[in-house]
């Protein structure tokens, strides 16, 4: 019992110590997801320091309808300043052999990709993310969700 109590304490500090500043998910409509969908990520309510950095992953969760082993992303954002900057981000979903990648369980597969790191943010702004498919599919099936996380740095 006392183990017990000891694995949850400890488990319970790691989670808390590891806490994200921003995690929002947008879930793709029946796992369709249109080319010209612009998925908006707006960061106005993000609590930062200023004296802080930042790193900022994007996640994908796609199942095992989705075609192809990768996925290219187009990403914009306003990071920097209010200028849009804009990027395009390849995301391997599964390996050359047709494994998926990233953790998954039930025909569902997350992974996590590094997009910025050592971002200094600001409270005075509202940061935004767009993202969109780049693939040549005008539509591509199996992506069932994507997200932005934005965590402290940790030194």
């Amino acid at each position: 019992m006392l183990l017990m109590c000891i694995i949850s304490l400890f488990a319970v500090l790691i989670s808390c110590s590891q806490a994200d500043s921003y995690s929002h998910y947008i879930t793709i409509s029946s796992g369709k997801w249109a080319k010209d969908a612009s998925l908006s990520f707006q960061m106005d309510s993000i609590l930062v320091d200023v004296n802080k950095r930042y790193d900022i992953s994007l996640e994908v969760i796609n199942s095992n309808q989705y075609p192809y082993q990768n996925l290219w992303l187009s990403v914009s954002h306003n990071l920097n300043d209010t200028i849009f900057v804009n990027d395009t981000i390849e995301v391997k979903l599964a390996d050359e052999y047709g494994r998926w990648l990233g953790s998954g369980a039930v025909g569902l597969f997350q992974c996590e990709v590094p997009y910025k790191t050592s971002v200094s943010l600001d409270t005075t702004y509202t940061y935004t993310i767009k993202i969109n498919h780049a693939m040549q599919d005008a539509m591509v099936k199996g992506i069932e969700k994507v997200g932005v996380i934005v965590r402290e740095v940790e030194y």
